[in-house]
């Protein structure tokens, strides 16, 4: 090929390799939000906003597990309640929509929430690095002091060890109940097991069938505030992260909306109020 064609060829393959950039250019700009959109969609990726949704559909799914009084349970008018589910009414209230209840078995609960069939999970559910693989959690509302001690006012127990040698009453199938046997049992102490806290353990307490009763901090609380002859004479365990709210892994904008409401409540003291007043709501239906 002459000098001269080898020219004339590089100057049309330039020209050529010019237009294609542009025409390339251009089908690009027209076809890459619809093309990003399939991408996105054939992933599997979360495009929409949660809370959108939410709204749109005009209601909060909540799933709990009703029967785990005093955050959520069945009242005797047939009506769910407490602790959770007055702060699943804030979060509602908060998006502007109505709170629907779906209640299942507890260990339903994430399938459920990664399913779709729920927006979020209240029920006393405590982070843990298991479940987080699985979905995303909110601040925690509240922390445990450890198990509270309760005794009669006159009572001498100040301590772990003035536990040793004496007679406990603990709630049955407790975390309490397990800690008391693990920690306790070796000491010479008589771990006794009861059904129900209210009115039975306080009964035999105050009756003088056992020593000194270990419960969860918030129900040694409430139970203290309703019985004035009670108080918690020490606390024993270690504190711990109490429960927070489930949401789907990825739903950064309902998650920001349920930790605002969380921390409106805690900064307010509305959530020390939900506490107080759904144990002693609780109790008062026990009783």
């Amino acid at each position: 090929m002459s000098q001269e064609k080898t020219i004339k060829f590089q100057a049309g393959a330039a020209k050529f390799l010019a237009v294609g950039l542009v025409v390339g250019l251009l089908v690009g700009l027209l076809l890459g939000p619809y093309l990003s959109a399939y991408i996105f969609a054939a992933s599997g990726a979360h495009t929409a906003s949660y809370v959108d949704k939410i709204k749109s559909r005009g209601k909060l799914i909540v799933g709990t597990s009703a029967d785990w009084p005093p955050f959520e349970y069945i009242d005797k008018n047939g009506q769910y309640a407490g602790i959770d589910i007055e702060i699943a009414k804030r979060i509602a209230q908060k998006l502007g929509v109505q709170l629907e209840i779906k209640d299942m078995k507890f260990a339903a609960l994430i399938e459920a929430l990664k399913k779709g069939d729920i927006d979020i999970i209240l029920a006393d559910m405590t982070p843990t690095a298991e479940r987080e693989k699985e979905v995303d959690f909110s601040l925690p509302y509240y922390f445990g002091k450890g198990y509270a001690v309760i005794t009669l006012k006159t009572s001498n127990i100040k301590s772990e060890q003035d536990l040793y040698g004496k007679r406990i009453g603990v709630q049955l199938g407790t975390i309490q109940e397990e800690w008391a046997v693990n920690n306790l049992k070796g000491k010479a102490a008589d771990i006794k097991s009861y059904d129900r806290v209210y009115p039975e353990m306080v009964m035999v307490l105050k009756r003088g069938d056992i020593d000194a009763m270990i419960v969860g901090d918030k129900i040694g609380e409430a139970l203290t505030i309703k019985d004035p002859d009670l108080k918690i004479a020490t606390y024993v365990g270690v504190p711990t992260i109490g429960g927070a709210v489930a949401v789907p892994q990825g739903a950064e904008d309902l998650k920001y909306v349920v930790n605002s409401v969380i921390e409106e409540l805690i900064n307010s003291g509305e959530m020390d109020k939900i506490f107080q007043q759904e144990i002693l709501k609780w109790l008062g239906e026990a009783g």
